[in-house]
């Protein structure tokens, strides 16, 4: 179960958790939103297996973080690093492939390619 970010527990979440954070924001009346959704049990999957965080949030009940990130367009979507960073903000749906490759790339424990070959 994907968990919802709002601008009740924003701060508690954002500021205390120490691994990258994807977020979709959404709205129930978008229609990509809603096929975005589908993915999210999946995305969420291949998030813990990575050690990110995944979260959704509707920007209709929370407009306090649709502000904060310039919500223009739903779905949008970004990554907040370790750094508490904003990485990769996109609006528009994509397919299941690009959200799993961005949280990919932040996984603390991936290596890469001459890690692998040397087994550092």
């Amino acid at each position: 179960m994907v968990l919802e970010l709002t601008d009740k527990n924003y701060t508690k979440i954002i500021e205390e958790t120490e691994t990258a954070i994807f977020i979709d924001f959404f709205s129930p009346s978008c229609g990509p939103c809603q096929t975005l959704m589908t993915y999210m049990d999946k995305i969420n999957d291949y998030g813990i297996e990575n050690n990110v965080l995944v979260l959704k949030c509707d920007v209709s009940k929370n407009p306090k973080i649709a502000a904060k990130y310039q919500i223009q367009s739903v779905p949008f979507t970004c990554i907040v690093n370790q750094n508490k960073e904003i990485k990769y903000p996109d609006s528009g749906l994509k397919d299941i492939a690009y959200y799993i490759s961005l949280i990919s790339k932040f996984n603390p424990n991936k290596k890469s390619f001459f890690q692998k070959l040397f087994n550092l």
